[in-house]
This record gives C-alpha cells, sequence and structure tokens, in this order.
C-alpha cells in the first residue's frame, strides 16, 4: 500500500500526519509527504535555483523544507523512521531534484519501507493531482481545519476539491481523536463494498470498532427492511474477515442522517457516489456534503483510475 500525506505546515496537518503514519505503521505501508509552496516570484528563482544544489543541507532555509523537517520529526516519534545524527544526514540524505517533477528525500523506515518527503510549487490542488497520478498512491490523506465557524464550506476548498478529483481513495483528516470508533456507511452499491473492506481492514490494523450505517430514504416498512438487509450483508462480509460491527438504520436524507450519526463516532467510511458532474450540481453529493459539513474525519474509498482534467469530477 502508498499513502500521501500532504502538508502546509499548520497544526491540523501536523495531526493528519500523525494518525496517517500510524495507520502506515501498523498496514507496513510505503509514506509519501508533500508539501506544496507557492510559486517563486522570478526576483528570486536565480538565488533558489543556487540554493537547491544544496539542498542536502537540512539547515537551509529553503521554502516548504521547514514543513517537510516536521513531519519527518512526527514520523520518527511514531517510530517510522530512524533517528540519525543531523550531520549524518546531510551527507548520506540529500534531496534529489526533478523527480516526476518534485524534489525529493528518500529515507528508510523501520522495517525497511520507504519514506518520501517530496517538494512541489505551484497551486496546491493541481500539484497533489499531479502527486497522485505520478505516484500511484492507494490513499491520499488531507488535513483540513475543522472548526465549526471556520469550516471548509466552499467549493474551491483545497480539501473538497481533493477529493472530489484524486484518482485514488481520500481520507479527510479533521478532528482527529485518539480513539478509533469507524462509522461505516452502506448502500448496497459495489463502491459501498469496496468501502466496506477497505474500511474493515482500517480499522482491524487500528483495533478500532465498528458500526454499519445504512439509510432509509423513507420511513417505510419496506425502505427500512431494504436498509437493514444492507447493514446484515456488510455485517456478513465483515464477520469473514473475522471483525464484529454494531448495526444501525436510520431514515431521511442521507447526508444529514450520516453527519448527525458520525456525531458519535470517530471516522466515516464511505464509497465514492459516481455522480456525474450534472447531477453533483443540482442535486449534492453525500460524500462532499459529509466532508463538508461533517465534523469528523472522512474516508473516501473509490477505485483507483487513470489521470482526469480538473474540470471532470468523480465523487
Amino acid at each position: 500500500m502508498k499513502i500521501l500525506m500532504c502538508t502546509d505546515g499548520e497544526e491540523y496537518a501536523e495531526s493528519a500526519i500523525r494518525f496517517g503514519g500510524r495507520l502506515a505503521k501498523e498496514m507496513s505501508a510505503e509514506i509519501s509527504v508533500l508539501h506544496v509552496r507557492p510559486p517563486i516570484s522570478p526576483r528570486n528563482r536565480v538565488q533558489l535555483t543556487t540554493a537547491r544544489k544544496k539542498l542536502g543541507e537540512w539547515n537551509l532555509e529553503i521554502p516548504g523544507v521547514d514543513a517537510l523537517i516536521r513531519a519527518k520529526e512526527i514520523l520518527t516519534e511514531i517510530g517510522l523512521t530512524k533517528t540519525t545524527p543531523l550531520e549524518e544526514e546531510k551527507v548520506s540524505q540529500a534531496f534529489r531534484i526533478g523527480v516526476h517533477g518534485a524534489t525529493e528525500l528518500h529515507l528508510i523506515g523501520l522495517k525497511g519501507e520507504l519514506v518520501r518527503l517530496r517538494l512541489r510549487e505551484g497551486h496546491p490542488v493541481d500539484e497533489i493531482l499531479e502527486e497522485t497520478d505520478v505516484g500511484d498512491y492507494d490513499l491520499v490523506i488531507v488535513g483540513s481545519r475543522g472548526h465549526k465557524e471556520f469550516s471548509t464550506r466552499f467549493v474551491g476548498s483545497t480539501a473538497l476539491r481533493v477529493a472530489d478529483l484524486a484518482v485514488c481513495s481520500v481520507l479527510i483528516a479533521k478532528n482527529i481523536k485518539e480513539d478509533d470508533d469507524f462509522l461505516l456507511c452502506t448502500d448496497g452499491s459495489r463502491l459501498a463494498e469496496k468501502a466496506e473492506i477497505t474500511g474493515a481492514e482500517m480499522a482491524q490494523k487500528l483495533n478500532a470498532s465498528m458500526t454499519i450505517l445504512s439509510i432509509a430514504e423513507d420511513a417505510t416498512l419496506e425502505k427500512e427492511e431494504e436498509a437493514r438487509q444492507l447493514t446484515r450483508r456488510a455485517e456478513m462480509i465483515l464477520a469473514q474477515m473475522g471483525i464484529k460491527a454494531n448495526q444501525k438504520v436510520r431514515v431521511g436524507r442521507p447526508s444529514e442522517e450520516i453527519i448527525d450519526e458520525a456525531k458519535d463516532h470517530d471516522i466515516v467510511v464511505m464509497g465514492s457516489s459516481g455522480s456525474s458532474a450534472v447531477k453533483k450540481f443540482f442535486l449534492g453529493s453525500t460524500p462532499l456534503r459529509v466532508i463538508e459539513y461533517g465534523e469528523c474525519p472522512v474516508l473516501i474509498v473509490r477505485e483507483k483510475r487513470g489521470k482526469i482534467s480538473l474540470q471532470e469530477t468523480t465523487l
């Protein structure tokens, strides 16, 4: 498994790296940490080009490197990378330039996993999406502030656009808690079944509890029974993996019911909806609404696919 963790150096991003590092450690995953810095002005371009030649020296104040250094420190605290004297790092772990459009530093994890620190320049959404494409990642983790009064409730937010456009699964990490209580949402679709398996594997590695939720949009016996059947089917899949899960059925609009139920859980897991761009424009997307208005991390599970343009939407 390959995980990409994105950081802008803020506290909420560090919390996302801690969670992603813990998950990667339990799953023996390869890790890349990406920082995207704003474009450099022409005036500073010559100076930066000269400085890049010495990127192996950690003490240089190169824009963006400090965020990656902090990420490396967090991964070391978790136990993912070795603690190496600074002088040795300068000699043996130098940055490489121009690796698929990024500047990169390689580290070796305690179990031999490859850990990459990558630096890109440009618009955060564009560069994160480019990185997910060239890096062939299975999961992208993006931190979000998560404050209610400053919620990222606008279409242009980095977290929402990455969740909507990435070519692989995405975890939007906000308000991360110490405990792990997964809320697995299912609607019986093929992608929901994939989310059940993916979420169960993560929950199992983190020794987390799990609740299966299905929504009946109408308060009729037929619709509620259909929802119960979906939770029972998901429970059988998880039982085959040796995982016990609670079942729950709610009635109402899916996004609203998931958001309300998520208040009692730590992570929401759901499959991408597969809605067309036109349908999402008029009706909205349940996963996007849960990300936008929910108060806990959301894992959107999708099948990896080829690169798409920013004009397309796929969630």
